[in-house]
C-alpha cells in the first residue's frame, strides 16, 4: 500500500460526504447562493485588476453557477478563457490533462456543446493560454474547501496539473479564486503534495478568506 493511500482514501470519503450535502439542495438554493457569490466576486479588486481570466462552466448541480459571472468579464472587456479536458497525448503533460482557451464573445458561450466523458460545456477551439501566458486569475471549481484556502477537486488532478505546468513554462502563478456554495465548507482537507492552496476563496454567507 503506497504511502499516499490513505490521504486519498480521506478525500475520497470527504467527496462523497460533500456530494451528499449539495444533492439535497433545490435548484433555488443554488440560482440564489450563486447569484450572491457572484456579486461577492465582482467586487473584488483581484478581478477588475485582470486582464485574462480563466473561469469554468459549472455541472447542472453541486456548484456554483459560473454563467453570469462569465457574462459580466465579457462586458468588462476580459479576455475569458474556459477549459477544455484533453485525451489525446500530448508531450510534457498527463494522459488527461487541461487547455485552457480563449472565447472570443459571450454569445460563443452560449453555444457550447457537452463534451467528452464528463459532459461538460467545454470549447473546442482557441487560442490556448498555455502557449500565450499572462493569464491573470483563475476562477477555479471544487467539491470543498476550507477557510485556511485549501481545495479538494473531484480527483482527476486537471487543475493541479495544469498549475505545474503553466507555472514551469511561464514563471508565474495566477491568481486562484475559489468559489462555492455554504455546504461546501468543511473544517479540514487532507492535503498532498501536488495540491496547489488557493489565494483568495468567496463561499457564500462568509467574507472573502
Amino acid at each position: 500500500m503506497s504511502k499516499t493511500s490513505p490521504i486519498k482514501d480521506a478525500k475520497r470519503q470527504l467527496r462523497v460526504l460533500v456530494k451528499k450535502k449539495l444533492s439535497f439542495l433545490s435548484n433555488e438554493i443554488i440560482e440564489a447562493q450563486s447569484r450572491n457569490v457572484t456579486n461577492t466576486v465582482l467586487r473584488l479588486p483581484q478581478i477588475s485588476n485582470a486582464k485574462k481570466i480563466a473561469l469554468y462552466m459549472n455541472m447542472p448541480n453541486l456548484e456554483i453557477q459560473t454563467l453570469k459571472l462569465i457574462e459580466e468579464c465579457f462586458k468588462q472587456g476580459k479576455q475569458v478563457y474556459l477549459p477544455k479536458c484533453n485525451v489525446a497525448p500530448l508531450e510534457g503533460r498527463k494522459k488527461n490533462y487541461l487547455s485552457m482557451l480563449r472565447m472570443q464573445t459571450f454569445e460563443d458561450v452560449l453555444q457550447l456543446q457537452p463534451q467528452g466523458k464528463y459532459q461538460l460545456l467545454e470549447p473546442l477551439e482557441g487560442e490556448d493560454v498555455m502557449e500565450t501566458g499572462g493569464l491573470d486569475l483563475i476562477i477555479i471549481p471544487g467539491v470543498a474547501f476550507t477557510r485556511a484556502k485549501k481545495r479538494l477537486g473531484h480527483g482527476a488532478g486537471f487543475y493541479d496539473e495544469f498549475l505545474n505546468v503553466y507555472y514551469k513554462k511561464h514563471g508565474i502563478k495566477p491568481h486562484l479564486l475559489g468559489v462555492g456554495l455554504h455546504e461546501q465548507l468543511v473544517d479540514d482537507i487532507p492535503k498532498e503534495d501536488h495540491d496547489w492552496d488557493l489565494n483568495s476563496l468567496v463561499i457564500e454567507g462568509h467574507a472573502p478568506f
